[in-house]
């Protein structure tokens, strides 16, 4: 057993994957948390988890669009 510190946001962060209140956040953490490995490893273990929430999609529409933003990657001392 070892003591990890958590901000406030990682913390609630973690705490919305829970699925239970029983559960705890070691079972959170490897259920979602794939070992280190390959690319296939990764996702195979992506199929397991769940559904997105209509939050959980939205955020992630977000980070596409933000990653796909053209501004976003360039050099300011290129440009």
């Amino acid at each position: 057993m070892k003591t990890i510190s958590l901000t406030d946001e990682a913390y609630l962060r973690l705490r919305e994957w829970k699925k239970a209140d029983g559960e705890s956040f070691s079972h959170v953490v490897l259920r979602l948390v794939p070992e280190r490995g390959t690319l296939g490893q990764m996702a195979e273990d992506v199929t397991r988890l769940s559904p997105l929430t209509r939050k959980g999609f939205k955020v992630m529409e977000e980070t596409v669009h933000w990653g796909r933003d053209p501004n976003r990657n360039r050099e300011p001392w290129t440009t």
